[in-house]
């Protein structure tokens, strides 16, 4: 999917219109193919990654105080971190 779809979405829906505009493009640049499994895992994590980059960014790179805005345990947090592949990023910012 080309970036340009991505800007011309309507961000005045909220969260969940956004995603919805953007599988509804996801779906059609598909053709009418099912496109591979995965999907679910695929949204979860690009709503993941910006999510706890942005909360962290917010704190200072404070960890509790993440997790506690993100109302997650801390040790999830850092789990998530390592999962996402945030750690290195983490590192350098």
């Amino acid at each position: 999917m080309s970036s340009t779809a991505i800007k011309t979405i309507n961000t005045s829906v909220g969260l969940s219109g956004i995603v919805e505009d953007f599988l509804k493009t996801y779906f059609a640049s598909h053709e009418g193919l099912l496109p591979t499994s995965g999907l679910y895992q695929l949204v979860l994590t690009e709503v993941e990654k910006p999510l706890i980059l942005a909360t962290l960014k917010a704190v200072s790179g404070n960890q509790k105080k993440a997790a506690e805005v993100l109302g997650i345990n801390r040790n999830t947090l850092r789990k998530k971190i390592n999962d996402l592949g945030l750690d290195s990023i983490l590192k350098f910012s």
